[in-house]
């Protein structure tokens, strides 16, 4: 009896899924990256296996295997997914896509689990060169599955991340994660070949407190920021009437607020609560500083239904970089407030020179964000011009800091303390006052801040057009009009 009901994929599946998988399979840059994978991988791992010693055969074999599926999937992968939202709006058919039940998310997420099945396919393909590992002996069978699991939700969370900024506008804004994977590729060889593989596998065989914690952490950390980065995605090629940002900035407000009450407890370290806040603010800062949306009176009207009280949260919550700038504000000080309170004055305790590190990061973001502000005229390329101006910050790091070090002239870097990573190369220096430092990255921070919310604050003002007529709309759907 034949088999019909698997010749084609279910009608359950999204049509962008459906249609994604199909162009990807049969793409040839995924059909080379299978063969070339399968041929390499059968060809060193056995050669491997026959011209070493039975002791280093087994380590050799793992080192090969994981050393090609993490180029596999942690760099051609999600190189694919740069393109992914880009090739459709050069093309003009989100257009087209939008006007069916497809909707945003649906767009992006049929797009982002394309790729990510391509890679579960490369995964599965290594379990019988796992089986055949087994039999070279000195096998860490749960490190490795572990560190293999590991290696695929990374690949996931990567993904994500380019799937996500494929949905900008600027080529180069797109390339730069490239350079960070080159360098990041260019160290897993000498990692997983070198002699310390034993001690790498042994990191991951939960056999500790500290490395269950580790790994718990790690994995919040790749879902968080794979999160993120498709909810960006969706932003950008979402119609402006649909309010992604809200929803984005709440979750982020209440990972704050709960690293800032876990932060109290004795044994949390307040060092490692600063990371934690580092981890949640930046892309929820960053994305929130960037946003070009115009709020429109459909997404105004959810507010507004809330009374005073849906008002006030407007001033954090609705979409665009004005109320963005006051929740950024929020954050900040949830973060600062937060770290201080968790501080034990007969413990431990943040140093001075880890509070002007963690407010030169907080400069570093509100400075270009600032900047783009004043000098952005197109608000569709405001992430554009604040990744911009990011660069050009820290090329006037660079450069300021070589000519110190190489002329002994430390002191020469305070003409450049406008800028806040210059910071972080100052207080490297011992004969710099860390106190002194510590006061002037406040000072610079809080007046880029107060520059940042003035100009937030007259944005906003214009807003009341807006919110009129969507205060009118609502007073019409309440009182209809009678005969």
């Amino acid at each position: 009896m034949p088999v019909t009901h698997l010749t084609d994929f279910s009608d359950r599946l999204s049509p962008m899924l459906v249609k994604e998988l199909r162009q990807g399979m049969r793409a040839r840059s995924f059909t080379m990256l299978f063969l070339i994978f399968q041929l390499l991988l059968a060809f060193i791992l056995l050669t491997a296996g026959s011209s070493t010693n039975s002791e280093d055969s087994g380590g050799i074999a793992s080192g090969v295997i994981f050393t090609m599926f993490s180029i596999a999937v942690l760099f051609i992968q999600p190189m694919r997914g740069l393109s992914a939202l880009s090739v459709e709006i050069t093309g003009n058919t989100i257009e087209m896509m939008t006007l069916t039940r497809l909707t945003a998310s649906r767009i992006v997420f049929g797009k982002w689990i394309a790729i990510v099945s391509q890679s579960a396919l490369l995964l599965i393909t290594i379990i019988p060169y796992l089986i055949l590992r087994y039999f070279y002996g000195g096998m860490m069978l749960l490190a490795e599955l572990v560190l293999l699991t590991l290696i695929f939700l990374t690949s996931m969370a990567l993904t994500a991340l380019m799937v996500g900024l494929s949905g900008t506008s600027t080529k180069i804004i797109r390339a730069l994660p490239v350079f960070a994977f080159i360098g990041m590729m260019s160290s897993l060889p000498g990692l997983l070949l070198g002699s310390s593989t034993r001690f790498v596998f042994g990191s991951f065989t939960l056999s500790s407190w500290e490395s269950q914690v580790a790994v718990l952490a790690y994995l919040s950390f790749i879902t968080y920021i794979g999160w993120c980065a498709l909810s960006y995605g969706i932003s950008a090629i979402a119609p402006q009437a649909a309010n992604h940002s809200t929803l984005r900035r709440i979750i982020a407000l209440v990972l704050a607020c709960i690293a800032a009450a876990v932060g109290q407890h004795h044994a949390v370290d307040p060092r490692a609560t600063l990371a934690i806040f580092g981890i949640i603010l930046a892309p929820a800062i960053i994305t929130a500083l960037t946003e070009h949306a115009v709020p429109l009176p459909p997404i105004c009207k959810p507010f507004l239904k809330r009374g005073l009280l849906g008002r006030c949260a407007s001033l954090f919550l609705l979409p665009g970089w004005p109320a963005g700038a006051f929740y950024s504000a929020l954050l900040l000080l949830i973060s600062i407030l937060g770290t201080w309170l968790a501080e034990d004055p007969t413990n431990i305790k943040v140093g001075t020179a880890e509070w002007a590190v963690c407010l030169a990061f907080s400069g570093a973001v509100i400075f270009p964000a600032l900047l783009a502000t004043f000098f952005t005229k197109q608000p569709s390329k405001r992430f554009t011009n604040f990744i911009i101006f990011t660069l050009i910050s820290v090329v006037l790091t660079i450069l300021p800091a070589i000519f110190a070090n190489t002329n002994n002239h430390e002191s020469y870097l305070w003409l450049f303390i406008w800028n806040p990573p210059v910071v972080l190369t100052l207080v490297d220096e011992s004969s710099i006052d860390k106190s002194n430092l510590l006061m002037a990255i406040i000072a610079v921070d809080v007046l880029y801040l107060s520059l940042l919310l003035i100009k937030a604050g007259a944005a906003y003002r214009g807003y009341r057009g807006i919110f009129q007529e969507a205060k009118n709309d609502l007073t019409t759907a309440v009182t209809p009009n009678l005969p």
